[in-house]
């Protein structure tokens, strides 16, 4: 079993990339990087008001950043704006989106260029997990625009010595059948929606057991039982994926062992906290996943409630990593009248830029 290549992301963002990352080293490079975090945000007029007046130093312990308020998915929806930490200028791409399984306003987030680069990192590292040299990836996630995910991934897979090629994103299984038969690939890269149809489809079946050794799946959490069942029927093993737009897409990735998401940590710092009270959540213990971006320029996120219900998972892991990883996300999170309820809203990955 392979170690988690994210491994070498984390050690790279320490400053020792020939040293295996351990939770000691984290936690005391971590007080600094939120540190550094705090600072840039309030460059953001939303977090000037919230951030400007922090003491020098902020924070000094753990416990200090947690007493921050935390930013909702509705702050960003009503003044998109207002948390850009840079000019408009230094914008390289701006992505809308109409939210994911909702049908609230859209939200609007930016990425300066080297944002991008950023993104175009994690993903060159963590799709190590799961494809080889020479290897073709079948991607179904929207690439037409530049920048979007699949546009990255086929940005990225050369640097591994594969190649990326895009799908049809509405996932019609005829279309998908011809292309698996066409182009062979060992890899397929699809949203659970995008393929919703295909499980049930003898001929994408048959197609994808006579080419795939991998899934890769993303931008939705994972129905139960469908690693299973698609690993079944299309014969190759599935990996899961985590993470936003707001996260820069990428969150996590699972390996081998799956035993939960390896995680950005040095540049994203992840939090599990009480659905009803927030409170920090021990490992173990399934809460809502919160987020705030470590290296983000411009538009970064400090205590983003992401919705999603997980569990932080202790290390090691199974695939030699000492680090922590993030459990499956369990549903949505909606708050009524009877407290925070999950739910397990559709998606579609296929519509979004």
């Amino acid at each position: 079993m392979r170690l988690s290549p994210v491994d070498a992301l984390v050690a790279a963002g320490l400053g020792r990339p020939d040293v295996p990352p351990t939770p000691q080293a984290l936690l005391a490079w971590r007080l600094a990087a939120l540190s550094r975090a705090v600072r840039h945000a309030a460059a953001a007029p939303f977090y000037r008001e919230r951030l400007g007046n922090l003491p020098p130093g902020f924070p000094h312990f753990i416990e200090e950043f947690e007493t921050l308020p935390f930013t909702l998915a509705s702050d960003l929806t009503e003044a998109h704006a207002r948390f850009l930490a840079v000019s408009q200028d230094d914008v390289a791409r701006m992505v809308t989106l109409s939210t994911s399984g909702t049908t609230g306003a859209p939200k609007r987030v930016a990425f300066t260029s080297e944002d991008i680069e950023d993104i175009r990192h994690f993903f060159h590292i963590g799709i190590r997990t799961l494809v080889e040299p020479g290897d073709t990836v079948l991607i179904l996630m929207p690439g037409l625009r530049p920048d979007s995910i699949g546009d990255l991934l086929c940005q990225i897979l050369p640097r591994l010595g594969a190649k990326g090629v895009l799908g049809d994103p509405t996932g019609d299984p005829a279309v998908l059948a011809a292309d698996l038969r066409r182009l062979r690939p060992q890899t397929l890269v699809a949203a659970p929606s995008q393929i919703r149809r295909a499980i049930d489809d003898p001929e994408v079946c048959a197609a994808a057991r006579d080419c795939l050794r991998t899934i890769l799946l993303s931008a939705e959490a994972l129905p139960d039982g469908w690693k299973t069942l698609l690993a079944g029927r299309f014969g190759a093993t599935v990996f899961d994926h985590y993470g936003a737009t707001e996260m820069g897409y990428g969150g996590g990735v699972e390996c081998e062992a799956f035993h939960g998401y390896h995680l950005r940590e040095t540049e994203i710092y992840f939090e599990v906290v009480h659905m009803l009270t927030g409170d920090p959540l021990p490992d173990g213990e399934v809460g809502e996943v919160v987020f705030t971006t470590l290296t983000r320029r411009g538009m970064p996120f400090v205590r983003y409630r992401t919705g999603d219900a997980a569990a932080m998972l202790p290390g090691p892991c199974p695939c030699g990593s000492k680090l922590r990883r993030l459990g499956p996300i369990l549903g949505r999170i909606v708050h009524g009248p009877d407290g925070p309820q999950l739910t397990h809203p559709a998606k579609g990955a296929a519509n979004r830029p």
